[in-house]
């Protein structure tokens, strides 16, 4: 008789768990699996790196030309529905770029014009249809994750 409650309470959880995932499109590139969140809502640097460690990933990080031009068009194909939050911050000292993933300094950054600015204190980056822009951490908007082969 103690079983059903159990079990019951786990399809509770398991439901609620379900609910409360992340919606994503995702595309190919070099054999790594690039995600981009559905949802717009508030960005949390660790809550969303979580997201993407559960898919077997990190928040973007960008390491050379051709994987930020793919990057860059995923979010030209989103018609403008951004921003869109990458795992490149400079939380720690203001104009060193990390990846919040791993603590590495960021590969390969194309800024667009007059960029990065840092217009009231923006630590974290953003991947737009022209290049990177930083942008307020506390911003709502979408992000994306990069699953490795």
């Amino acid at each position: 008789m103690s079983v059903l409650p159990i079990m019951l309470l786990a399809g509770v959880l398991m439901i609620a768990s379900v609910q409360s995932e992340a919606r994503y499109r995702y595309k190919w590139y070099n054999r790594t699996k690039y995600l981009l969140s559905m949802d717009h809502e508030r960005f949390d640097l660790a809550k969303m790196n979580g997201r993407c460690k559960k898919l077997g990933g990190y928040l973007l990080q960008i390491d050379n030309k051709g994987e930020s031009d793919f990057v860059q068009g995923m979010a030209y194909n989103a018609k403008g529905r951004g921003p869109f939050f990458t795992g490149i911050t400079d939380k720690q000292r203001e104009g060193r770029y990390l990846n919040y993933n791993d603590n590495t300094p960021a590969k390969y950054l194309k800024w667009r014009w007059f960029q990065p600015d840092n217009w009231w204190g923006e630590d974290c980056v953003e991947m737009s249809y022209t290049g990177l822009n930083d942008i307020g951490c506390e911003k709502s908007g979408r992000y994306f994750c990069e699953v490795p082969p």
